[in-house]
């Protein structure tokens, strides 16, 4: 057990360091330094999607639609993975702290899809990236709900 769960830690490293090093970078050179929709933790009204819209360059908007949310589409379910594994060795008995990361990919991968339809958008209609806007909130909230939750395990079990 723990072999396979260092090795989908491993993966889940390798992935995001790959957005990390890789297109993160890119976007924001194709975005004249604003930060992509995903990486928002406090979200973003109408005003700042349409600024993001009218300011990255259409290779970056292809940039983000085909390599950014392709790696992102791997990357919540190996960090829910990661996510779950870690809290079965911390508690086994605890099945119900899975629900956590599963929402939290859920999530993620409902936010990906709407910053798609974003990204396809000339002008943005304002009830669809204050949906987007929420998913990222939610998705980091989840995410740190998770990880509080290990820390506080882990934590518990050392003393």
């Amino acid at each position: 057990m723990q072999k396979i769960h260092l090795t989908i830690i491993a993966v889940t490293v390798v992935n995001y360091a790959m957005m990390a090093i890789y297109s993160i970078p890119q976007l924001f050179r194709f975005a004249g330094g604003l930060w992509p929709f995903d990486m928002r933790i406090m979200g973003y009204d109408q005003a700042a999607a349409q600024l993001y819209l009218d300011t990255i360059t259409p290779e970056g908007r292809l940039f983000y639609l085909e390599v950014q949310q392709m790696l992102d589409t791997y990357f919540p379910a190996l960090l829910a993975l990661s996510l779950i594994l870690t809290l079965y060795r911390l508690a086994p008995r605890l099945p119900i702290l899975f629900a956590f990361p599963v929402i939290a990919a859920f999530i993620d991968y409902t936010e990906n899809a709407l910053v798609g339809d974003i990204l396809l958008s000339d002008r943005v209609p304002g009830d669809l990236v204050q949906l987007a806007s929420l998913m990222t909130g939610l998705k980091y909230a989840f995410i740190s709900l998770t990880i509080l939750t290990i820390l506080f395990l882990w934590r518990r079990g050392k003393t």
